[in-house]
């Protein structure tokens, strides 16, 4: 097996891992009474690195009280340590975040971002999709292997900057990315779109 097909076999696994747990705490089953429910993110596209989980929650009337009825029922539950609320309707996010922590083993925790939003802004979703229909194995192998240096140094490659430097940029490493991502600042909500 070659270094591409390691790395994609190692993001199926941790893909799989994500959907068992993404059924497990029936999170679709959960937001979908109160909204149309998304995977995004790497999850959503299977290129999966780091234990993480993004979900976007459209609701035609978002409110704080249906994502504190989503998360009283997921706190009960002994492997989820720590959830945490951020209102962010008012900042560039323009939405509703939480966070929950789940603690999948002593030496491995997944964190699942849920971002509630109006149906008015424009979230991940196309994002992802657009991502699935465009990316060629070896971009996807590119992504992979700047995902998996990034992490192996401790830090992190923000995916939409990520997809927009390997897709447009011709990026195949970590080092890069990081030349290529210069002093833009990651929190910034990107307009990007593959082929736009």
């Amino acid at each position: 097996m070659n270094g591409s097909d390691e790395r994609a076999a190692r993001a199926e696994a941790r893909l799989q891992v994500a959907q068992e747990l993404i059924s497990e705490l029936d999170l679709i089953g959960r937001w979908s009474r109160y909204g149309d429910v998304t995977v995004v993110g790497s999850v959503g596209i299977g290129l999966v690195v780091e234990p993480d989980i993004d979900l976007e929650i459209r609701s035609d009337e978002p409110r704080v009280a249906d994502g504190f009825a989503v998360m009283g029922p997921l706190a009960e539950l002994p492997k989820v340590r720590r959830i945490t609320y951020l209102d962010a309707r008012d900042r560039h996010e323009q939405g509703q975040y939480w966070k929950l922590e789940y603690e999948l083993s002593d030496e491995v925790t997944w964190t699942v971002d849920m971002w509630v939003f109006g149906s008015d802004v424009l979230g991940g979703g196309p994002l992802t999709a657009a991502l699935r229909e465009v990316l060629t194995p070896a971009s996807r192998d590119a992504i992979l292997a700047v995902k998996e240096e990034a992490a192996s140094l401790g830090e992190r490659a923000p995916g939409y900057w990520l997809y927009q430097a390997v897709l447009d940029g011709g990026v195949r490493s970590y080092d890069e990315f990081r030349h290529w991502l210069g002093d833009r600042n990651v929190y910034e909500r990107t307009g990007w779109f593959p082929g736009g």
